[in-house]
């Protein structure tokens, strides 16, 4: 599997961000999905020993938005405008969770992707499905990619 790059101050993925779950992303080419190991800690709990449903909208977001790069390209941008979850069951913290992304549709302006996070037995918690858009230039000039862009990287374990 390779490993997708991270950054340096997301919620997810940011090294550098105190915050961050620091989760790490991994492109799984035989099956094309992208794939993450995480444990959500206690501090995100909603309810004891259980994650708040928008920490878990967060991970099926990373994972869904992640899927438009199983192909390597990771200069595609793009941007969450639609993302329905479902909540199957609670989300334990503490404990180790896979999330997996995976694309459905994917062109050179939007993709529609899907992801879920399961216990380590397989058992699906929560699913997503995402429709993702290329945001116009200015949005990336806003948000100061050009200066967060050399952090943007695979960072070694």
């Amino acid at each position: 599997m390779d490993k997708q790059p991270s950054a340096r101050v997301c919620f997810i993925c940011g090294r550098e961000n105190e915050q961050s779950l620091k989760a790490e992303y991994y492109t799984d080419n035989l099956n094309q999905q992208v794939v993450s190991e995480t444990i959500i800690p206690s501090r995100f709990n909603g309810w004891p020993g259980h994650a708040h449903g928008g920490l878990v909208a967060a991970l099926l977001d990373e994972a869904a938005f992640r899927a438009i790069w199983i192909d390597g390209d990771y200069t595609r941008s793009m941007v969450t405008m639609n993302l329905k979850i479902q909540l199957l069951r609670p989300t334990p913290t503490e404990q180790p969770l896979k999330t997996v992304g995976w694309v459905l549709e994917i062109n050179e302006t939007t993709a529609k992707t899907a992801s879920e996070i399961r216990l380590l037995d397989g058992t699906v918690v929560a699913r997503g499905v995402a429709t993702l858009v290329k945001p116009p230039d200015s949005f990336l000039e806003m948000c100061g990619w050009e200066e967060e862009q050399p952090y943007f990287k695979v960072y070694e374990d």
